[in-house]
């Protein structure tokens, strides 16, 4: 490639600009969905080089901790788990691409109980763009990737998550994170 090529190219690429809303949730779109892929993809190859290790639960486990490192890192903003309620867990892990790609609504949100809805599903989109079906795309939000959720919230002592619909369900339902005080013992 000539030097003239490059530069058209990165001319083209505007790089300098500053993007617009579509064009910023196109990208994280596209991001989410890469990531989703590649851990389907790692998931198959799991199964089809070592059939006798558990595959789903490996993706589980490490989606697991990965939502723990998230969960440990909003801790820390707020001062360590003990200062997180309902409202601090569900604002800690919003954030503006999340609130684009995945068309969430909050939809309650006190020191007692908060609800954001999830509209929209890259995970599922991606899953169904390679193929699954929709038994196979609810087994692998509810038994892998969804694992990532709750363990967001192991760190936070004095609260739950719980997901009562998913879209992956294909009940036509957005997913609806909910994230309750805990009852006093």
């Amino acid at each position: 490639m000539s030097k003239e090529e490059i530069k058209a190219f990165m001319d083209a690429s505007k790089i300098d600009q500053p993007a617009t809303v579509e064009e910023f949730t196109e990208a994280v779109l596209g991001a989410y969905k890469d990531r989703t892929r590649q851990v389907y993809f790692i998931w198959r190859k799991l199964k089809e080089l070592y059939p006798e290790v558990d595959a789903n639960r490996v993706i589980r486990e490490g989606s697991y901790d990965f939502g723990l490192y998230q969960g440990e890192q909003i801790a820390q903003r707020y001062g360590g788990g003990d200062n997180v309620g309902p409202k601090e867990a569900l604002l800690g892990q919003t954030s503006r691409g999340g609130l684009l790609v995945f068309k969430q609504e909050i939809k309650e949100l006190s020191e007692e109980k908060a609800v954001k809805m999830f509209n929209r599903c890259p995970h599922v989109e991606a899953l169904t763009e390679l193929g699954l079906s929709k038994e196979e795309i609810k087994m692998f939000c509810r038994d892998m990737l969804g694992h990532c959720d709750y363990a967001i919230c192991k760190p936070f002592t004095n609260v739950e998550i719980d997901f009562p619909t998913t879209i992956a369900d294909g009940e036509g339902c957005g997913c609806a994170m909910t994230i309750t005080k805990k009852k006093a013992e």
